[in-house]
């Protein structure tokens, strides 16, 4: 007598099983069919049963029906929920059934969908990101580079490198203002030399809005060596040792710069700006005058030229001052007013470019009311007054 009990309650057992697993059997048909409303409603109730939530199968056909509703504007997240089906579909194939035994029974059926799979995620990615969901394009490629780097995708379409999608992923990071996952890709697509100075230069941006500044000299630094002629690469390591105020890095490459490209007044000017700063009147002088030799009309070198005259004839001005001997107080001033005469072209090519520029506006009412030219001066202040 209770070997029949036994047998019946094995029996029920078994039934209610096959009763689950028949689930995913209708999901599959329906889907055939064409009905994805009900096929959703039939392995929707497979994956919450427990004698089918942990069958593969079951996760393979939930994946296909997910796909399917996404393609047919039923499930915006259709897609990213049939990639994490897909993910639960080899984590139960590779723990085999309630034995421990079939293990990787499903393998091969689950690499040949993954292998047609990876466009509809790569879609997916591209779409979100032209929506401008930008968090939801990272979710899309992340899940690619995941599903294409496991061993069941690698079975079927060998080991493959997603170069463009480290990239786009990247991209995709950035504009959601994801700082960690776009340095993540970033620097694998650096590694990778996909997305050239681009790449160096968006890690950049990425470092610096993270506020990480230990990394940005290293990346810059990296991506000059792997991009030598890129000279945006070049320019914005050379800013980022002036703004750290490590000068002697920044004359380094300054030099190297000039050497290899010797039109470019971007270089000159920041050696002069350099050298300006260190008090290196001469050296100085000389390559403002270079940049300007190039670019007539390069704004800064013309106002920093002005302000380096100017400077300049105040020192000479206090030099005079501290004479007790008046006249050599009378030549000494001389020299220093002949020296803020140097600086008034400057200021005023300067205002040519950018006549409402308050900085030169101001220096040249300074330097007109000291060589008594009221008409100018007044010309002048009537002009900040309106700004």
């Amino acid at each position: 007598m209770k070997k029949t009990i036994l047998l019946l309650v094995s029996v029920i057992a078994f039934s209610a099983a096959y009763a689950q697993k028949g689930k995913v059997t209708t999901a599959t048909t329906l889907l055939d069919q064409g009905d994805v409303v009900k096929a959703k409603e039939a392995i929707d109730a497979a994956i919450t049963n427990e004698k089918s939530n942990t069958w593969p199968k079951t996760y393979i056909v939930a994946a296909k029906v997910y796909t399917k509703l996404a393609k047919d504007g039923k499930d915006d997240q259709g897609i990213i929920k049939a990639s994490d089906f897909y993910k639960k579909a080899i984590e139960f194939d590779k723990k085999g059934d309630e034995n421990g035994k079939k293990i990787g029974r499903y393998k091969n059926e689950i690499g040949q969908e993954l292998l047609f799979f990876g466009n509809e995620l790569t879609n997916a990615g591209v779409q979100a990101f032209n929506k401008e969901d930008f968090a939801g394009a990272v979710a899309a490629f992340e899940s690619l580079l995941e599903l294409n780097n496991n061993e069941y995708t690698i079975a079927i379409q060998g080991e493959k490198v997603d170069t463009a999608i480290i990239y786009n992923t990247a991209l995709a990071a950035y504009n959601a203002k994801d700082w960690s996952a776009a340095e993540k890709y970033f620097d694998q697509a650096i590694d990778l030399k996909y997305g050239g100075g681009d790449a160096v230069l968006l890690l950049h941006q990425v470092l610096g809005s993270a506020q990480d500044s230990a990394k940005m000299g290293p990346n810059l630094i990296k991506g000059f060596e792997t991009y030598p002629e890129d000279d945006r690469i070049l320019t914005e390591l050379i800013n980022y040792y002036l703004t750290t105020k490590q000068n002697d890095k920044a004359l380094d490459y300054l030099n190297k710069a000039i050497e290899s490209d010797q039109s470019n007044p971007s270089f000159y000017y920041a050696r002069a700006v350099l050298n300006d700063n260190s008090k290196n009147f001469d050296a100085a002088l000389a390559d403002y005058n270079k940049c300007l030799e190039l670019d007539s009309e390069y704004f800064n070198a013309l106002f920093n030229l002005g302000v380096m005259y100017f400077n300049k004839g105040v020192e000479e001005m206090n030099l005079a001052n501290a004479e007790t001997d008046f006249k050599k107080y009378e030549a000494q001033k001389a020299v220093a007013e002949a020296t803020f005469k140097e600086s008034l072209p400057f200021f005023e090519r300067a205002r040519s470019i950018k006549p409402e520029e308050a900085a030169v506006l101001e220096s040249l009412k300074t330097l007109y009311y000291r060589f008594e030219m009221m008409d100018k001066y007044n010309e002048v202040d009537a002009t900040l007054k309106t700004l």
